[in-house]
């Protein structure tokens, strides 16, 4: 790259119209949504035109496989050689290679490897960096280069057209095929922060607006301005750690972190990029994009009759009742500041073209004082692009995880963001003029549009597989029930086993009186758990803290789950493919009517 500053956004607008793409977090949820999105915008020849592509958690997962598959099209062809059936082509590789790296079940094989799971017993390697290392081996790597042993690195994404340094803010003027920026973005749990990682460079992207002056007065981590520049042991952030950090769903995955790369012992620990924005607008906004393409696969909060008022529940909702506030600001920012007559931005969403329900209070008499009523009825409902409302409701509640998705499932989030995007582009005039007019040459055949027939006629077969879909656990069981009875038979024989044959050693052990000695050994071993914490208060205590906490990581997150790897190990090899199987395509009965 040339020596232009990055930082510089006078730049920025040179090319006049900018056309931004936001691909939201959801999990692989909204990484197959994103898919439909995408098919949809290379048929209509928009791909071309996307300067900017912001990512977030699932939307990073599928975001930089396509940007890797765009940066062969670019640099193998010439500018005046791209047409809009190489787009196509480049996203029907995508949905084929995305589905078979989604059904190896990349969460469940985190904890596969005991070695690696007592691996994360040490301060510098955890669950994320682990399935950081599984998306580049079943996404990425492959794509470059077939043969190639070693992981993708952030900085192999720039893209170089013709061989050349190239800087897309001037250089894509007078460009027909945009070279985009890819901007994956996490969340720093040290400031608050967004964290972006780029192919240029990495960091807390600066604000520098009044408002941000006045307001924000947490630790700024200053972005380096190019790798190059940092210590060399972060120099080669690999590209799977960085989607692994942008899709780092706090609780369900340990932080992310960059160490040394700055003073004050401070080290990085990096979180979801949803914490911050889980829609990715605001990268479009810093680029200075003037028209946008939203693609919002994230989930919507659901309404509670009765809620629950425990402390973990209230926690919970809480946290839900914020993430929806924060999504409802920010897409309401975007729709105020650039596009007012809704003309510059394209927003596909799950619950899009559904009603919300209103409920009337109770009146004198004992009854509602009015009958149920649909409120903020949709422009459009979702069966004016060719999805039942119940199927649009039961996907939208599908579970944001980073399992196996079956045919069923996966063909039918995508061909939902495929539908709905084109009836969304042709109301968004400003980036319906931006539509090509370029023949293509060949009819995409696109295996997703299959399931297109139950979509918009459900039968109650697939209306069950939507169901299911929704669910984290015990998923396969729920599709065959001869399985569940043969599952429980199996582990009933198994315990009654267990217990036979360790029935007279517990009597013999409940039977026994317990020594001072042992209760004294018992107590330390409890007490052990909290000297990380005493250490913080307790200077006498400072010494026993790292090697406490080094016992307590290598027995959490080390010899446990490298136990229960075995367990898990056997739903890959035994359910899971029974569960791929009874969610393919060709299991559902023929077409309803």
């Amino acid at each position: 790259m040339n020596k232009k500053n990055p930082e510089d956004k006078t730049l920025q607008m040179v090319s006049g119209e900018k056309l931004g793409l936001a691909l939201s977090g959801g999990g692989f949820r909204a990484s197959f949504f994103h898919i439909g999105v995408l098919a949809q915008m290379a048929m209509l020849g928009l791909l071309r035109h996307v300067e900017v592509i912001s990512t977030v958690s699932g939307g990073s997962i599928i975001g930089a496989l396509y940007y890797i598959h765009l940066k062969k099209l670019l640099e193998e062809k010439a500018d005046n050689e791209i047409t809009d059936q190489d787009y196509i082509n480049e996203i029907e590789k995508i949905e084929n290679e995305f589905l078979q790296g989604v059904q190896r079940n990349i969460r469940m094989r985190t904890f596969s490897n005991p070695f690696k799971t007592i691996r994360m017993s040490r301060a510098n390697y955890s669950r994320s960096d682990c399935i950081g290392e599984l998306y580049d081996r079943y996404f990425y790597r492959n794509v470059l280069d077939a043969n190639r042993k070693t992981p993708i690195e952030m900085r192999e994404l720039k893209i170089r057209p013709e061989g050349k340094d190239f800087y897309p803010p001037t250089d894509n003027v007078g460009r027909k095929a945009k070279v985009p920026i890819l901007l994956i973005n996490a969340t720093t749990l040290n400031t608050g922060h967004n964290w972006r990682f780029e192919a240029s460079h990495m960091g807390e992207p600066p604000r520098m607006d009044n408002v941000a002056r006045e307001i924000d007065k947490n630790l700024r981590l200053r972005r380096p301005p190019s790798y190059e520049a940092i210590i060399t042991k972060q120099q080669n952030i690999e590209l799977g750690l960085a989607v692994a950090a942008s899709a780092c769903v706090p609780a369900l995955f340990h932080p992310l972190a960059i160490s040394d790369l700055y003073s004050d012992n401070i080290r990085v620990q990096l979180v979801d990029g949803g914490v911050h924005d889980n829609q990715g607008i605001q990268g479009l906004i810093d680029e200075m994009c003037t028209k946008f393409v939203v693609s919002d696969a994230s989930g919507q909060m659901g309404d509670e009759p009765d809620p629950a008022t425990g402390i973990a529940p209230v926690l919970f909702r809480m946290n839900s009742i914020l993430m929806d506030r924060v999504r409802e600001e920010q897409i309401s920012r975007l729709f105020h500041q650039f596009d007012i007559n809704r003309s510059r931005v394209a927003f596909m969403h799950l619950r899009k073209g559904l009603p919300a329900k209103a409920v009337s209070w109770i009146g004198p008499n004992g009854k509602p004082a009015e009958e149920i009523k649909m409120e903020r009825q949709p422009e459009a409902t979702s069966e004016d692009f060719g999805v039942a409302k119940s199927v649009q409701d039961l996907l939208s509640h599908f579970r944001t995880d980073l399992d196996s998705f079956t045919e069923v499932e996966a063909y039918s989030l995508m061909s939902d963001g495929y539908q709905m995007s084109r009836e969304e582009f042709n109301r968004a005039s400003g980036i319906k003029k931006m539509i090509s007019s370029e023949r293509i040459d060949d009819t995409p055949k696109w295996n997703f549009m299959a399931i297109a027939h139950w979509m918009q006629n459900p039968s109650p077969e697939y209306i069950k597989h939507l169901e299911v879909g929704g669910q984290r656990l015990f998923k396969v069981f729920r599709l065959s029930s001869l399985l569940t009875i043969l599952t429980s038979c199996f582990g009933i024989g198994i315990l009654i086993a267990f217990w036979i044959l360790i029935k007279d050693e517990v009597i013999a052990l409940f039977s026994r009186s317990l020594t001072l000695g042992q209760i004294l050994i018992a107590v330390l071993v409890l007490l052990s758990g909290f000297i990380p914490r005493l250490s913080r208060v307790l200077k006498v205590l400072r010494f026993l803290r790292k090697p406490s906490e080094f016992l307590l990581r290598l027995i959490i997150r080390g010899l446990l789950p490298a136990v229960g790897s075995l367990f898990i190990n056997v739903h890959l090899w035994i359910f899971d493919p029974i569960f791929l199987r009874r969610g393919k395509l060709k299991r559902l009965s023929k077409f309803p009517k």
